[in-house]
């Protein structure tokens, strides 16, 4: 071999080297993960609870930050201007998909690693007991009536743009939007019967649904749910949408791809733990996965959805 080809042979063979090395060797410092909203809110209980079964993955270290407030763009602009290291995450979901529709961010999803979807929250459309509605065409019915049916919801959140997609293909109904806020209020809304219909996640539904209190009438994402089995979805019943509340993982953007999917591979792992999904299931979550490069495309069609929905609602 003469010595320019031995040169080059060894520089292929340390780089091939330093860029195993890379993968293997992270994480080597603790990793900072983002949760973009108060401490025992949702997100944060699913942090937590996969926290320790993570860290065991990884074989190194998490440190959970809360960063609550400006619907969620605050945490996540933490991670948007973080170095591109592999040691800052972001856990959020469509909340942040609604600020950059509304055009509350500066910043595009597009400006981060998606390093997997994992974990959906359902979301599901409720009615107090005593209401005689009992399905979607009912509701819709009398929302295109000369009676204003009172929807209680988190103007410009979740809540409020699933309610704008089931109106949008109501033919015509239309509904008054009232502000309650997130779930907890609007719960008490329902409850103290001050709202016709609302938008809950089913982990909130769930108990006040067992005790008789409420109805869910429609589940708003592609499938049914586990623990409303006889709850149509609003496809279902004519009514085509899909929304919930599934966690994105991120990273900022141009974070070595190695690091992305050993973060990605780990949590993969975790949810596959059955104990972790039995967890996470009595709470409400449903253990889902995907790789970043598997749900890019679901996640880029969210958004597409919502930016027409936050068009219409500008008219």
């Amino acid at each position: 071999m003469t010595k320019l080809k031995a040169i080059v042979a060894g520089a292929f063979a340390l780089a091939l080297g330093n860029q195993a090395a890379t993968a293997q060797d992270y994480p080597q410092e603790p990793i900072r993960m983002i949760v973009a909203a108060g401490a025992g809110g949702g997100t944060d209980v699913l942090v937590r609870t996969i926290q320790p079964y993570l860290e065991k993955e990884l074989n190194g270290t998490i440190v959970v930050v809360n960063v609550p407030g400006s619907g969620s763009v605050g945490g996540s602009r933490q991670v948007y201007e973080a170095d591109p290291d592999g040691y800052s995450v972001l856990v959020n979901h469509v909340t942040l998909l609604t600020a950059m529709a509304l055009g509350k961010a500066d910043f595009k999803i597009t400006d981060f690693e998606l390093a997997a979807l994992g974990v959906e929250i359902p979301l599901v459309s409720v009615v107090p007991a005593s209401s005689k509605i009992t399905n979607l065409d009912e509701l819709m019915e009398l929302a295109r009536g000369s009676d204003p049916v009172i929807s209680g919801v988190n103007l410009g959140a979740v809540n409020h743009f699933s309610m704008l997609m089931l109106e949008a293909n109501g033919k015509g109904a239309k509904f008054r939007y009232v502000q309650t806020g997130g779930g907890a209020a609007t719960t008490a809304a329902l409850l103290g019967e001050h709202i016709n219909v609302g938008v809950l996640a089913g982990s909130e539904a769930l108990p006040i649904t067992e005790s008789g209190e409420v109805r869910v009438i429609a589940a708003l994402g592609g499938d049914r749910i586990s623990y409303f089995p006889d709850v149509p979805t609003a496809t279902e019943q004519g009514y085509p949408m899909n929304m919930g509340v599934e966690y994105m993982w991120l990273m900022p953007a141009g974070t070595p791809q190695d690091r992305v999917e050993r973060f990605g591979a780990a949590l993969k792992a975790v949810l596959a733990n059955p104990e972790i999904a039995e967890t996470l299931t009595k709470r409400g979550m449903v253990p889902t996965f995907q790789t970043g490069s598997e749900a890019a495309g679901e996640v880029a069609e969210l958004y597409k959805t919502l930016e027409s929905v936050a068009a219409a609602m500008e008219k």
